[in-house]
């Protein structure tokens, strides 16, 4: 029955003394709770439209896309833990019925307590690794941003109540990142310079994000300043990376940006693709794009051959010394901007500031590096072998990638496999809505400064010139308001526009809503 007519429907059937009738109303009234006492009405259904027309999306989502779920039933409220004690407002009570074996799919969640009661049979529980074994009567809570996952030993029924927790309800929002400085053979002090930090010298590089291991960022801002990039991802990939990302690579953070300032020649390497990473290393290939931020006159970059060699010409080439003979040679300006694929053959000559956008890998064979020493006065290992069994000795016509860069507009430079870059320039502030692309997206400032600000939270940002910051996919709808004429950013992401179908379209709905 309908909100309307519940209540004067029960009176009715009080009147007329039928108990053989099963009565179920809709929203909780302040008449319900007592004719649910009095046994007048059997159950009351609360309605939450926003809830339904997400649920109706999620059943068809299911039906269409995935296996259908455990059966899932809604009960008649009865409270265990009110609000008053837990901080925490139920969202949902539910019975979860599991055949002997049956399991769950990992789940996490960022804002909400699961709370489980074991009605029948034995289960396990896998929190955070560590497997509770559970029997009726027992009681489970899950803490927000844990995982869990359930393994059905026999038939089971459970009561399951999943928590908002209003306290300290946890959101996500523009995350800043400690720089990472790394020594180089080639590097000065541009860098520090730069970014306002404590000057030091032969700094090459600066890991603006990245989960590498060799130098993970952490988080500067916000509820997680302090947490490393890859534990926080680890827990939330989907909300973060994007479900699409999340599950093409397995939950993992698939790009690393950086800043590189070369006070003298780079060597002359090459990346492994990620056939050959992964049989030679059992690690990502390296892809790479380079932004040019500024560069002194007369500079410039190898990227590429400009006459085809054979694996025997070029290894007569690294053996006399004449290598760079062979290389296609770009003079370079701000602004300008290359693709590297695995296999290229590339070099960064001395006197250029440039962003590096990359795979997460740091696999780098080195071909030629000019006789000199390292920091260490030990010469520095060429990889001359390994590098002829990753080039591409094609020469192609071009190698720069033009792009046209409108102010006020996000400026498409580079769509690749691995990852997409835009230019945004700006005089006025704008709207970008990344949703329909599924993804995180990595801001870096590279000239002035702006705020980005969230537009479903409200949250927002300073984004200052030489630092960037990560966009979790989740609230990937915001506007960038520069602060400064000719504020430009680069924006990283994974790109999965291109997917236009049901499945896609329902991702989205069920990634806004937050299921």
């Amino acid at each position: 029955m309908a909100t309307a007519s519940s209540v004067i429907a029960c009176e009715y059937v009080k009147e007329r003394g039928n108990r053989d009738m099963t009565v179920i109303t809709t929203d909780l009234l302040a008449e319900p709770p007592e004719l649910l006492r009095q046994k007048i009405a059997n159950a009351v259904i609360f309605q939450n439209p926003f809830k339904q027309g997400k649920n109706v999306v999620r059943m068809l989502y299911n039906h269409l896309i995935r296996q259908p779920n455990a059966d899932v039933k809604l009960l008649a409220p009865r409270v265990l833990l009110s609000s008053k004690e837990s901080g925490c407002s139920i969202t949902q009570v539910a019975v979860i019925e599991l055949k002997a074996g049956e399991r769950s799919a990992q789940h996490i969640h960022p804002d909400l307590q699961d709370l489980f009661y074991i009605l029948e049979g034995q289960i396990d529980i896998t929190i955070d690794k560590q497997v509770h074994h559970c029997q009726q009567d027992d009681f489970v809570f899950v803490e927000h941003l844990h995982t869990y996952e359930l393994h059905a030993i026999t038939d089971v029924r459970m009561l399951a109540m999943g928590c908002v927790i209003e306290s300290q309800r946890t959101k996500l929002y523009p995350m800043l990142l400690d720089p990472n400085l790394r020594t180089m053979v080639w590097g000065g002090q541009r860098l520090t310079e730069w970014k306002n930090l404590p000057l030091q010298q032969h700094i090459g590089e600066s890991w603006e994000v990245s989960t590498h291991p060799l130098l993970p960022s952490v988080i500067a801002n916000g509820t997680y300043a302090g947490y490393p990039l890859a534990d926080v991802v680890s827990k939330m990939p989907e909300a973060i990376l994007g479900r699409a990302v999340a599950k093409q690579y397995n939950g993992q953070f698939p790009l690393l940006v950086k800043f590189i300032d070369t006070k003298e020649d780079l060597s002359v390497q090459v990346h492994p693709d990620n056939e050959m990473a992964m049989r030679v290393h059992q690690q990502m290939g390296k892809s790479e794009m380079w932004y040019v931020v500024d560069a002194e006159p007369d500079s410039y970059i190898y990227a590429g051959f400009k006459e085809e060699l054979s694996p025997e010409q070029y290894a007569a080439r690294v053996a006399d010394g004449t290598i760079l003979d062979a290389l296609a040679k770009h003079e370079i300006h701000a602004g300008d901007v290359f693709y590297i694929p695995a296999g290229r053959v590339h070099a960064i000559g001395k006197g250029v500031l440039l962003v590096e956008v990359q795979q997460t890998s740091d696999l780098t064979y080195r071909i030629y590096d000019y006789n000199r020493p390292g920091l260490d006065g030990q010469p520095r290992a060429l990889h001359t072998e390994l590098a002829a069994q990753a080039l591409d000795f094609r020469v192609y016509p071009e190698y720069r990638n033009k792009y046209k860069d409108s102010i006020d507009t996000a400026n498409n430079c580079l769509d690749t496999e691995h990852f997409s870059v835009r230019v945004v320039s700006l005089n006025n502030p704008i709207r970008r809505n990344m949703v329909d692309y599924d993804s995180f997206v990595i801001s870096t400032c590279v000239h002035g400064a702006c705020t980005i600000r969230i537009r479903s939270t409200h949250d927002e940002i300073e984004l200052q010139e030489g630092f960037s910051c990560l966009i979790p996919a989740a609230i990937a709808d915001y506007d960038i308001v520069p602060k400064t004429e000719g504020t430009k950013l680069l924006e990283a992401y994974i790109n999965n526009s291109s997917q236009k179908t049901l499945r896609r379209l329902i991702s989205q709905f069920l990634h806004l809503s937050g299921m």
